[in-house]
């Protein structure tokens, strides 16, 4: 309240200068303290704003995994085509029940991680609706299966409400399906419930991270479903069987449910072998096609996995796959980014724009050369298809020659054995150019070694580079076999959790790492692993601990 009271001037100049001051001074506090509010509202406002930009984030990406989940809803209980056989539908079947779990999961994950964020004051919060989970009842494990007991003893004794002392009044059971290798086992987690009588508290030691959490399964268990699809290649419906003939009854759908929830801790690992890779200044590149399933047309699209892998003789070898829906050259493009560095490749234009720019350079596949010669060789006799084989085989026996030297050594060998060799051929090659028919299968094959000639030579200079792109070539046999057995993938986002698994089985392989001891170590430390010490369960960076 302000006070209308007149208060006296003061008649010496002192008084007045003091007055003049003091005044001075509390106008300098209040506009400094309408400064601060005037910040203070700015900060308020930038929380706001910052608030909802999340919020609709959060309502979009929401939006988008319930039509997605909607969609699968409809083709998983949609009207099926009679001209599939029993085996095409069991394999339809378990692609979209992998594809709605996997959805399902990362809605959850979305709305459990909106759920923490808090509204500014002042602002109502936007009510989150979690789906309705499809669980059909938990299955009850067989008594016949042997029982490990683990006991969880608590890290207090004393009541966290009123500092009372608990008392043990009985024991909380979740039993675990679990798989070691030719057998199933359950695992028993016995932990004491725990009261408190002056307050009435009941408590009990928290159960370990699981990687499905409040699942059936063990991080063993998971790993062993995923190994027998991505590496042994079977289907989930014939796991189903297997599973039934070993006494426990786990149905296909379960299955599924597992692998789309589990498949969410393998992408983690698989995008940071990706960042790995790109370190590197010398990559192979490839693609390979992928079905993946359309059922709105009743037939499977063509998509692709290109894969990406490190130098041959890298000390830690790296393979990445990349899931497109086409073969476009924009998605290497994209996957590289603003890589630079030497990319071997085969003759496919798709890679033309990236050796346009001057930070990729084009490194040529012998391999390719040799098949076009090898490939007029059999479709009948011809002496100068057997002439350049016979040239090339000479190229080969010098690399297998000189494959111990270290970088330098070999470069060295290369331009001195080599060297002159490919500078005959290609002398041999102009030569004949000009003597066969313009159109002929040779022709072609001559055309497309002296059209290369400057990416194919270029292994004579650089040390570390392969004479072909073989090695990722053979990165692509267990996609070639898995695909004959589960025939597609469910759809993009099937296709992109296959280049996960397949990034981690490849580089397992090429690590010497077992790939199924390795996804049970990781997905049983991953729940509760640090993301700044991801790198040291990386294939490489992995060391292999007895399984229990």
């Amino acid at each position: 309240m302000i006070s209308t009271t007149l208060m006296p001037l003061p008649t010496s100049p002192d008084a007045l200068r003091d007055l003049v001051l003091d005044l001075l001074q509390k106008q300098q506090q209040k506009e400094s303290e309408l400064a601060e509010y005037t910040r203070h509202i700015a900060r308020q406002e930038a929380l706001i704003a910052q608030k909802d930009q999340h919020i609709a984030v959060r309502d979009e990406t929401i939006a988008r995994l319930e039509s997605t989940l909607a969609k699968l809803q409809r083709w998983r209980f949609g009207r099926r085509s009679e001209k599939l056989s029993p085996d095409q539908i069991n394999l339809w079947e378990e692609a979209l029940e992998t594809e709605i779990a996997a959805v399902e999961s990362e809605l959850e994950a979305v709305l459990t991680e909106s759920a923490t964020v808090t509204e500014p004051e002042g602002m109502a919060s936007k009510s989150v609706t979690r789906p309705p989970r499809r669980h059909p009842g938990r299955m009850k494990l067989p008594d016949t299966l042997p029982r490990i007991d683990v006991h969880h003893d608590p890290l207090t004794c004393t009541c966290g409400q009123c500092g009372g002392r608990l008392e043990t009044v009985g024991e909380e059971i979740s039993e675990k399906l679990d798989y070691l290798p030719g057998r199933f086992q359950v695992i028993r987690h016995i932990r004491p419930k725990l009261a408190c009588r002056p307050c009435g508290t009941i408590e009990s030691p928290a159960l370990p991270a699981q990687v499905i959490d409040k699942g059936l399964p063990t991080g063993r268990t998971v790993a062993h479903v995923m190994t027998a699809k991505y590496v042994d290649h079977l289907p989930l419906y014939r796991q189903e069987t297997q599973y039934l003939r070993a006494g426990v009854p786990i149905s296909r759908a379960t299955l599924c449910s597992w692998m789309g929830r589990g498949e969410y801790w393998i992408s983690v690992i698989a995008e940071a072998c990706k960042m790995a890779l790109l370190e590197g200044t010398i990559l192979h590149a490839d693609e390979t096609p992928l079905p993946v399933l359309n059922p709105g047309s009743g037939k499977t699209d063509k998509a692709y996995l290109w894969v990406y892998r490190s130098q041959a003789d890298a000390p830690h070898p790296i393979v990445v796959f990349d899931y497109a829906p086409d073969r476009k050259g924009i998605h290497p493009q994209n996957f590289l980014g603003d890589w630079k560095g030497i990319l071997q490749t085969d003759d496919y234009g798709g890679y033309d724009a990236l050796y346009r720019k001057e930070h990729v350079t084009e490194a040529g596949c012998w391999a390719h050369v040799r098949r076009h010669f090898y490939d007029v060789e059999q479709r009948g006799p011809s002496p100068v298809a057997q002439k350049a084989l016979v040239w090339i085989a000479k190229l080969y026996e010098i690399e297998a020659d000189i494959k111990e030297f270290p970088p330098d050594q070999k470069a060295e060998a290369r331009q001195q054995r080599a060297g002159p060799l490919l500078e005959a051929f290609r002398d041999w090659l102009t030569t004949t150019q000009m003597q066969v028919a313009p159109k002929s299968g040779i022709a072609k094959a001559l055309n497309y070694a002296l059209k290369r000639w400057k990416a194919l030579t270029l292994y004579l200079e650089e040390g570390q580079l392969s004479i072909d792109n073989n090695p990722v070539e053979r990165a692509l046999r267990g996609v070639a076999i898995g695909r004959k057995n589960y025939l597609f993938a469910g759809n993009d986002a099937g296709g992109e959790r296959a280049a996960s698994f397949y990034s981690i089985i490849e580089t397992c392989k090429l690590n010497g790492i077992e790939p199924f001891a390795y996804l049970c170590d990781i997905l049983e430390k991953l729940p509760t692993w640090p993301n700044k010490r991801l790198h040291e369960l990386l294939p490489w960076n992995w060391k292999k601990t007895a399984l229990a």
